[in-house]
């Protein structure tokens, strides 16, 4: 069965290249959500986060320092969710990860099951350093690919720095951007200045729309049962690429007391035996998913 989506702790992804504009960002988020409980989770692939200290000491913040929350930090993440949840009782969490990070990787650190009863992803902002995107070119094919996907997998893309442009470069790089991402909200600015409404139009509607139709989404599955373990893996060989990760915990009939931590990345799925007695959850992560295509053959395979 879905997991029923109860009042949940907003949270906001934001992204985006070294030096494009993201703490400035943030500084406008908090501004205009002074009548919110806000917390946020800093990331910095240093011993020490500069942004913090910019940032001042009035709102509750987290660090994750010495790497990336994409990869080094990536089980830190869970901890620290569950760390400001208790702590502060936020209504809103924000993320601001390093700028060498992968969205899908942000996104499924987000998403450990024992998150998923308390916290909503709500969007993910990616800034673009306008004149940089222009010239990434000059990057390896490496950080060129991590520029691209960083916009391919926002909800929100906001185009940055556009008073360093030409009017013909700013039509390119706008070009550019829905070229790579056809369904995202794009927002030209200079100093990461937005208007109200792009923060506002928070919510089930908003959220509802954009899962639907574009960027990474998720579904949550809880499990009642055991499940037939060759049916399961017959049901991963057919699941189609816009599935880019699942995990969670699951038990099978042939060891009905064993819970399984089962995680799928790419095509390729892990077991691990679990000790603990933990939910049985699958978080599904990917693009366009087809939620009730999959709910059905989820059912299918518990109940059968």
């Amino acid at each position: 069965m879905v997991e029923v989506s109860m009042t949940k702790i907003k949270l906001y992804i934001i992204s985006g290249f070294l030096g494009s504009g993201k703490t400035t960002l943030l500084r406008e988020m908090l501004s205009k959500w002074q009548d919110k409980k806000v917390a946020i989770l800093m990331n910095e692939l240093g011993e020490f986060n500069v942004d913090s200290t910019i940032l001042g000491e009035d709102t509750p913040m987290n660090e994750l320092l010495n790497g990336c929350i994409c990869c080094d930090l990536k089980s830190d993440v869970e901890v620290q969710l569950h760390d400001l949840k208790h702590r502060y009782q936020p209504d809103i969490i924000i993320i601001e990860a390093t700028g060498v990070a992968h969205p899908v990787e942000i996104y499924d650190a987000c998403l450990a099951p024992s998150l998923t009863s308390f916290i909503q992803i709500q969007s993910i902002i990616t800034l673009v350093d306008g004149p940089r995107f222009l010239a990434r070119s000059r990057y390896s094919a490496t950080t060129v690919q991590l520029m691209e996907e960083q916009v391919r997998y926002a909800h929100t893309i906001i185009f940055n720095k556009t008073d360093l442009m030409h009017s013909e470069e700013v039509m390119n790089v706008q070009q550019q951007i829905e070229a790579l991402n056809p369904a995202g909200e794009i927002i030209a600015t200079t100093h990461s200045q937005v208007t109200d409404d792009i923060f506002d139009r928070e919510g089930a509607k908003r959220s509802a729309h954009l899962h639907m139709h574009h960027g990474i989404q998720s579904m949550v599955y809880s499990f009642t049962s055991p499940v037939d373990s060759r049916q399961f893996v017959s049901w991963l060989r057919q699941l189609p690429e816009s599935v880019l990760r699942i995990k969670g915990y699951i038990k099978f009939k042939e060891n009905p007391e064993q819970v399984v931590l089962f995680q799928y990345s790419y095509g390729i799925p892990q077991y691990e035996p679990e000790d603990m007695k933990l939910p049985l959850k699958l978080v599904i992560i990917g693009e366009q998913l087809d939620k009730n295509r999959l709910l059905d053959q989820l059912d299918l395979l518990e109940f059968s």
